[in-house]
């Protein structure tokens, strides 16, 4: 399993009452479908080595989201969704609840970047944030 599976795998545990879940997230390719979900890994890794030969690494991963925006209420809802998936990464990385990636321990999932509009369209906005994941790999 990649981190990208493991990450989606642990996202599909959100749920809000308004929003179905997070039952598909497409891997590196947003549909254009409204309502639909991916997962795309950003070009930046940050490593950091130990004495231990250990190595931390800090990988990015943007979340998107195609929503509608037809009406104020449809936008309402959509940052609804945004700021309690955020919550939700948040609650997540407090009590230490991570995603499971072989071979590595997950130290830490955060919100490198809000929740917020990155393409508007005719009859719907894709939203975006990103989620930086934080793992341990022995030598």
């Amino acid at each position: 399993m990649t981190v990208s599976e493991a990450i989606i795998h642990w996202l599909k545990g959100f749920k809000l009452d308004m929003y179905e879940g997070l039952e598909k997230i497409d891997t590196d390719q947003q549909s254009s479908r409204v309502d639909s979900f991916s997962l795309v890994r950003a070009p930046v890794q940050n490593v950091e080595e130990y004495l231990s030969g250990n190595k931390a690494y800090t990988d990015h991963y943007t979340f998107q989201a195609r929503l509608p925006n037809q009406s104020n209420e449809d936008r309402i809802d959509n940052n609804t969704f945004g700021e309690a998936l955020e919550r939700w990464v948040w609650e997540k990385d407090v009590a230490g609840e991570f995603p499971a990636i072989p071979d590595a321990e997950v130290i830490s999932v955060s919100i490198t970047t809000p929740f917020y509009v990155g393409k508007t369209e005719d009859n719907n906005f894709l939203y975006q944030m990103t989620i930086a994941i934080k793992y341990e790999k022995e030598r």
